[in-house]
């Protein structure tokens, strides 16, 4: 039974496509594409995660926009590492 009697309602395949498919077969055992290898989206959040505490215990009077600057990352970063923290990234204001 030919693939296009199978499947008539279907995007047909070409010959080589077919073919490419029987080639990894024979040569995998798989007959998918590799995966795709992709960097984990949290790569450095550590490293980031520590820089941010690190410099607001040695400036604790520190606004997020110079802990951004110094660190190299956005403000709102900044600001999402400490809240997530605990450091909650509020200035105090002393009323009278």
């Amino acid at each position: 039974m030919l693939y296009r009697e199978r499947f008539p309602e279907g995007p047909h395949l070409t010959l080589q496509n077919i073919l490419k498919v029987v080639k990894r077969l024979r040569e995998t055992g798989c007959t998918t594409s590799r995966p795709r290898v992709r960097r984990s989206s949290n790569v450095g959040h550590k490293l980031q995660l520590e820089n941010v505490l690190a410099y607001a215990l040695a400036h604790p009077q520190s606004s997020t926009k110079m802990t951004s600057e110094n660190c190299g990352l956005s403000k709102i970063r900044v600001w999402t590492i400490l809240n997530e923290s605990g450091a909650h990234p509020y200035r105090y204001t002393h009323v009278q």
